[in-house]
């Protein structure tokens, strides 16, 4: 074959990239979220976020699981609800703090507090965001349908406001309580870790364990020695006492005498034959691998109080308290005859259970190690060196010492610190808890309350963790998150304050100020109505009028009975002249000068007149607020600026000063701001405050809020560390605790905080503190009717989630803190569906990381395959819950595949549909159609189904078997009345049906890949004559009821519908003769005579039609017996038979001859890049074996679109050959 005119270009590049981006243009240009979101006439759903941190770009494994949500809530969109999609994010904790003291170099808290905790907090709320661009585009992109305009940030005041007021119920039900115990401990972060924080860093890790020999002291047991295994050589100077397990037995052993040589035991120090005897658990003395013999036999419960020398003597020469109870054998039921020797050492600063030991028989309680993880300068030894690094030189020093046995390599897991990657020391240290151990029932019996999708991570993973649920350590000695809101006496350290709310600092306030507020009286400017800043303008200096002299010697006649302490007063003449009346009212009060009180600083508006100014401030009309907060006339200052230096002035004085009564001389405008401050208004409500007039005073008791530099009420450190509060038992001062909180309390709240609950639903003037669960409670604070808060949520407030996912790791993270606060809190569990994910691997099924150089940037994919192949590819792979090998390949051949073939589909309706489609015209004419409709009301009940339950996998792999029923039966059995209608009416009715059913379809399949299925909506929707019949969106449509016009509804979910039933059998005997064909080597487009089927079942006449066209036989033939004829092939199976007659008669030759000529003419049509609507001139010499084609001629015309057809060669745009045998028929064309 030749080409002489070809269209050879062939776009090998996905067309998914390009066509996403306009889908996402078209999104944005028409608000098709916005307005989606906006119905909120609808029943809600609700979905709870998993808020990330914005710190570091979103990788493969964050597509997964934002797809995993968005399918479920474009799902609940389609079933008629208003779905709540509120972003979030999580911005506290050790991972921001980390990548901070990277940047600037520290390594030490100490070296954090010397940069400033202000300084690093900050640096640490502008990293926060670094990347949230990045983020916000990721999430645009993949078609993760988000509110990112009203996001919850959980470093926000009124969010941290919330999370102090479900603090406070903890403490008000005896949950949070400070205790002294052995916990996870990082020593590199200097802070504590939560038991789900540590499940997150666990690791395998190989380290060399002991076995040592502890002397016994006594003397009727001389040279005896208690054999101990430890895998924590570095807790060996903090032993304080053996444990063995009363019930065990144990033996006293000596090696036998065998020659003058001992035996050894691949350690240090062999048993010996001089007479020492080494004490062992019966069932663990094949550790010593010597020879032995047993002299003793005891129960653990006889070896109890023996006791033995130290084998260090750091602890004995400290002499802490209950050292007389040191140096024993004590019974512990954690001693255990399946590891080491059966006898424990027991370091009860560094081990829960010898803690827990140590407590049950005073032990004493001393550290031989610091904070900082090193040893103390008293462990003479090793002073001041990293306790867990010196391992090597203790076992060295054991082997100097005669006391190491062996030592032995193990494997175990080790947790590490889930952020900087350090090995956790378990600590003895005084931390904060909540008492989930209390809880542990009711957090079972929530978790019955909540489906899990996989099924078996209720009762397995999830419900292990919370069977062996632990007090959650929820301090971290830390800076960067939320202030734990405890307050503690300086007289008496008993005495606790815990806040709630804002409200509380205030109600609890040691001594307030009260500050009176005094504007000027009337000036001079205030007459000629023009602007008098600083500096004073010397002919326009303005002062107070004789009016205004008088109005201000009225108030400080008025104010005759106040006492105040101080007059503080901008230093500008006006105000001046009103502070000196005043004092002479109170000359006892002590008058300052503060230039921070003057007017506000109008730029080159000074001393214009004032309608200029006003004019600058409403010349646009659309600015928000906090932009027209921020504006400032040139060389001037802003409002925001004004608020800062007069709030300045007040916590100047507020840190100085309790209990005065202080008056402030202003101006308008800078007292108005301050009082906005003094009333924390927002800025809406700032503007709507009524100003103060000349002479006028307003008096505001400080309020006791913490502050940053920029005037915003801020509860972070270090503004919260200056609030002070008066003990409500003695009235002394009292000061907060300097910890801050577990960032994953943040995230767990967000369900309460996200809403800044209870503070936005509680009617005006209601107590927060007011709150109790049900009302049947007893209130800690009197005075005041309960609200209980439950039915307030139920009333105000989206709870629980019916839906939320993320990766598995979560079950001990998120989802666990989630369950936990709202099971604290007594309102149940806080979400009711769950999808949890396994980790994306890649194609070796090794992690993912930057060391081994696999990750895979999502970015390359969308912009190779777009988003809907990755989102498919992930929803269609295998169950959530199990891991995802991500192959490329692999993507790009199944679910890279499905999507074209979709698109392939589309093309062809549109290739061949009349331009404008009536929609009135979708009846099913034909048995075809009559099947699709079942079959896509059987679909629409089987993802429902699938879907109601969050079955996302089941229902993907429904769809993906739709979408070859669709391609590779529907269409190509259907092609004939698209390509070659018998009218205009046939034409527009199976394109209108198609239409309808396509449209159907891509509703199901668009909460799965919402581009393509866009796309496909708007491309039919624009064919159709009246568009407005369907949504602008298919994002805007519902979910499609089954289908009418001949549709026979399946009578189960398992498809028993007749026509379904039926068309299964005609495709499995279709599958059957074309095996027969591809067995006798026939080609499928060679037609043949008759096939002969033998089965208890008949078939209609249009099914057999059916099966007659797509298998190209003449005759379907149903008999009792299949022929014995040589030319038939034969298929029995079970009670069903076939028989293919396999003759080809020259009819039939010569019918094959004109199928294969048709099928070559279409390629050259094809490769010419001729629409289906062109006509040619088809030429070929009809010589030899090839002449009975001009028989054929008109069935040419029709098959090929040839306007004539002509038998000679001839000059052509495009020729080719055909063979039949030996003998070649040359083929042209030309348009």
């Amino acid at each position: 074959m030749r080409m002489k005119k070809e269209n050879t270009h062939q776009d090998k590049t996905s067309p998914f990239p390009d066509l996403e981006q306009r889908i996402l243009d078209f999104w944005k240009k028409q608000r098709i979220f916005e307005r989606v979101n906006a119905q909120t006439d609808r029943p809600q759903f609700v979905f709870f976020e998993g808020p990330p941190t914005a710190n570091a770009g979103p990788g493969l494994h964050h597509v997964i699981a934002r797809v995993f949500k968005d399918v479920v809530c474009r799902y609940k969109t389609l079933q008629g609800y208003n779905v709540l999609r509120k972003a979030g994010w999580d911005t506290h904790g050790l991972p921001v703090e980390l990548q901070i003291e990277k940047e600037i170099k520290t390594k030490t808290k100490a070296d954090i507090e010397q940069f400033g905790i202000a300084a690093f907090n900050a640096k640490c709320k502008q990293s926060v965001w670094r990347f949230k661009q990045e983020w916000d585009k990721f999430t645009e992109r993949i078609g993760y349908w988000l509110d990112l305009e009203h996001p919850y940030i959980t470093y926000d005041a009124s969010y941290m406001e919330s999370l102090w007021w479900i603090l406070k119920k903890a403490w008000d039900k005896g949950l949070l309580q400070q205790d002294y115990k052995v916990v996870p401990y990082c020593t590199r972060c200097g802070t504590v870790l939560s038991s789900h924080e540590v499940a997150q860093g666990y690791e395998d890790a190989q380290e060399e364990s002991v076995y040592v020999k502890f002397k016994v002291a006594d003397s009727k047991h001389p040279d005896t020695y208690f054999m101990v295994w430890t895998t924590t050589p570095w807790t060996l100077p903090g032993n304080v006492a053996l444990a063995v397990h009363p019930d065990i037995a144990y033996v006293w052993l000596k090696q036998k005498n065998s020659g003058s040589t001992p035996l050894t035991t691949g350690g240090s120090t062999p048993l010996t034959t001089d007479g020492t005897t080494y004490i062992i658990a019966k069932d663990r003395i094949q550790v010593l691998q010597d020879e032995y013999e047993i002299i003793r036999e005891s129960r653990g419960s006889d070896l109890v109080g023996m006791r033995y020398e130290p084998m260090f003597p750091y602890i004995k020469n400290a002499n802490p308290k209950n050292i007389e109870n040191a140096f024993q054998v004590l019974p512990a039921s954690f001693a255990t005859a399946t590891e080491g020797t059966g006898i424990v050492h027991t370091a009860v600063m560094y081990g829960i259970d010898d803690y827990d030991l140590g407590k049950r028989y005073a032990l004493p309680e001393y550290h031989t190690v610091d904070a900082q993880g090193n040893f103390i300068s008293d462990v003479a030894l090793w002073a001041n060196q990293p306790a867990k690094k010196s391992d090597p030189a203790i076992r060295q020093w054991l082997k100097d010492n005669g006391v190491l046995y062996k030592t032995e390599t193990i494997t175990h897991t080790y947790p590490f610190c889930w952020r900087c990657h350090e090995p956790l020391l378990y600590y003895a240290h005084q931390s904060w808890f909540i008492r989930m151990s209390v809880l542990k029932d009711r957090l079972i019996q929530n978790n019955e309350l909540i489906h899990w999708v996989p099924e078996h991570l209720k009762q397995g993973r999830f419900g292990e963790w919370l069977k062996d649920v632990k007090d959650w350590a929820i301090s971290r000695e830390r800076y960067w998150g939320t202030p734990l809101p405890i307050w503690v006496c300086d007289r008496n350290p008993t005495h606790k304050l815990a806040i709630g709310s804002l409200q509380d600092l205030s109600r609890n306030a040691y001594q307030p100020n009260t500050y009176v507020l005094i504007r000027h009286g009337e000036s001079r400017s205030n007459v000629e109505k023009y602007l008098a800043p600083w500096p004073e303008k010397e002919n326009m200096v303005s002062i107070l009028t004789k009016k205004g002299i008088q109005e201000v010697r009225l108030l400080a006649e008025s104010m005759r009975d106040t006492h105040i302490d101080m007059i503080i007063s901008s230093d500008l003449a006006r105000t001046r002249q009103t502070a000196e009346i005043l004092h002479k009212q109170f000359p006892n009060a002590e008058l300052l000068y503060d230039e921070r009180l003057r007017e506000i600083n109008c730029g080159i508006y000074a001393y214009q007149p004032e309608s200029e100014y006003d004019a600058f401030y409403h010349a646009t009309k659309t600015e928000s607020l906090d932009a027209l907060f921020s504006k400032k006339p040139e060389n001037g200052e802003s409002l925001s600026d004004v608020q800062i230096r007069m709030l300045a002035v007040v916590r100047e004085y507020d840190a100085k000063y309790h209990g005065k009564t202080i008056a402030i001389i202003s101006h308008g405008d800078p007292l108005w701001l301050l009082e906005s401050k003094l009333v924390t208004h927002s800025l809406s409500q700032t503007w709507q405050i009524d100003g103060f007039a000349l002479a006028g005073m307003k008096k505001f008791t400080s309020p006791n809020f913490p502050y940053n530099d920029q005037g915003e009420v801020d509860l972070h450190r270090p503004f919260v560390d200056a609030v002070v509060c008066a003990c409500p038992v003695c009235g002394a001062l009292m000061h907060r605790v300097t910890d801050v909180i577990d960032c994953w309390f943040d995230s767990g709240a967000m369900p309460f905080a996200q809403f800044h609950f209870p503070f936005e639903q509680i009617e005006l003037g209601q107590d927060p503190n007011m709150l109790v669960v049900s009302g049947a409670e007893p209130l800690v604070v009197s005075g005041a009717e309960p609200v209980a808060y439950a039915k307030l949520m139920g009333n105000k407030l989206p709870f629980p989630a019916q839906y939320i996912s993320e990766a598995i790791d979560q079950t001990r993270g998120w989802f666990y803190t989630l369950l936990a606060i709202s099971t604290l809190l007594d309102v149940g569990p806080a979400f009711l569906n769950v999808i949890s994910m396994g980790h994306v691997m890649d194609e070796h099924g090794e992690k993912m990381s930057k060391s081994k150089g696999n990750i895979i940037n999502p970015w390359k994919i969308f912009n190779t395959y777009g988003a809907d192949a990755l989102r498919w590819y992930f929803y269609t792979l295998n169950d959530p819950g199990e891991y995802k090998r991500f192959s490329e390949k692999d993507m790009k051949g199944r679910a890279h595949q499905d999507l074209m073939t979709i698109l392939n589909v589309l093309k062809f309706w549109q290739t061949y549909a009349p331009q404008k489609v009536d929609m009135a015209k979708a009846q099913a004419t034909e048995v075809m159609d009559q099947w699709m409709n079942a079959r896509m009301a059987l679909l629409s009940t089987t993802v429902k189904n699938h879907m109601d339950a969050y079955r996302v996998y089941e229902a993907s792999r429904a769809l993906q078997e739709f979408i070859d029923d669709l391609s590779r039966w529907y269409i190509r059995r259907s092609r004939r009345r698209f390509q070659k209608p018998e009218n205009a009416d046939e034409l527009m009715n199976v394109s209108a049906f198609c239409a309808r059913m396509m449209l159907d379809f891509v509703i199901m399949f668009s909460p799965f890949v919402p581009f393509l299925a866009e796309h496909i909506w708007q491309e039919i929707r624009r064919r159709l004559q009246d568009q407005n019949q369907i949504p602008e969106s298919v994002h805007m449509a519902s979910w499609p009821a089954l289908m009418k016009s001949g549709a026979e509804p399946p009578e189960n979910i398992n498809g028993s519908a007749p026509i379904l039933d039926h068309m299964k059998i005609i495709r499995a005997l279709a599958e059957r003769i074309l095996a027969l064909r591809a067995k006798a080597v026939i080609k499928v487009r060679q037609p043949l005579g008759v096939v002969e089927i033998a089965q208890k079942q008949a078939l209609s006449e249009e099914l057999c039609a059916i099966l007659a066209d797509e298998v190209n036989v003449k005759t379907i033939r149903f008999v009792n017996r299949i022929s014995e004829k040589s030319s038939c092939v034969v298929d029995s199976q079970g009670d069903s038979a076939i028989g293919l007659d396999t003759e080809i008669t020259e009819q039939l030759k010569q019918e094959g001859i004109v199928r294969e000529l048709v099928r070559t003419v279409q390629e050259g049509r094809q490769a010419m890049g001729l629409l289906p609507q062109d006509t040619i001139t088809l030429y070929y010499d009809a010589l030899g074996a090839f002449a009975f084609l001009k028989q054929y001629v008109e069935l040419l015309k029709k098959e090929t679109k040839a306007r004539e057809v002509i038998f000679e060669k001839h000059q052509v745009a495009y020729e080719t050959e055909m063979a039949d045998g030996k003998e070649k028929l040359w083929i042209g064309i030309n348009k």
